[in-house]
């Protein structure tokens, strides 16, 4: 077993699902920007990396980061959806980036996005499951990684703690390209993320050792 990380049981989530009366609003933008803030760039990169068009869920504690959400993210997607509960916003869902904003994501992505991206989207490959996964669960013994200062960490940290640590407890994230293997403990965003994170846990495939989700509590 490597030392910097500890085999644990899979963790219990702590988002709940909201009962009540559901309404979903759709919502049209016509507003398009000619740059992305480093927030957007962290969840859109995906999309354009991995080539799909995938479905992001933002939570919505507060006015402060629905005002973020909406004059930063918002602009650079063509499906737009509210998510009210009991006439409450709880999130908001986007889809599908616009031409111009994969663009804007390409250009920095040949002209040095932010590190944590393309140590954390290492293949175009999502390795979707063809059979039943064998899941291992694994923390980050934190005190055995060397912590990252890099610049835009703190923005992308206020937001995760302002959206889904606040709402959730943690972000799942999918990586690709993984392996558990030594060298994992020097990954950018291992690194990085362990400025600020409570807990990192690796979640593992025991079938090939392919790191499959990394879950950023806070």
């Amino acid at each position: 077993m490597l030392k910097w990380i500890t085999e644990i049981d899979e963790p219990s989530s702590e988002f709940n699902n909201d009962y009540g009366e559901l309404n979903i609003e759709i919502i049209e933008t016509t507003n398009d920007l000619k740059e992305m803030s480093p927030v957007c760039q962290f969840f859109a990169s995906f999309d354009v990396i991995l080539e799909t068009d995938s479905l992001l869920t933002l939570p919505t504690p507060n006015q402060n980061v629905l005002k973020k959400i909406m004059d930063e993210v918002v602009p650079h997607y063509r499906d737009i959806k509210q998510i009210i509960i009991d006439g409450e916003l709880k999130e908001i869902n986007v889809l599908g980036l616009k031409e111009e904003s994969k663009r804007i994501v390409q250009y920095s992505l040949s002209n040095g996005i932010y590190p944590v991206i393309s140590d954390l989207y290492r293949t175009k490959n999502l390795s979707l499951p063809t059979e039943p996964r064998d899941l291992k669960y694994y923390m980050v013994n934190q005190e055995m990684i060397t912590p990252l200062q890099i610049d835009g960490t703190e923005e992308i940290r206020d937001f995760l703690k302002n959206t889904f640590f606040t709402d959730r407890g943690s972000i799942a994230l999918q990586p690709t390209g993984w392996k558990l293997e030594d060298d994992l403990k020097e990954s950018v965003t291992i690194r990085t993320f362990s400025t600020f994170a409570k807990q990192i846990v690796l979640v593992v495939d025991d079938n090939n050792m392919s790191v499959v989700g990394l879950d950023i509590y806070g």
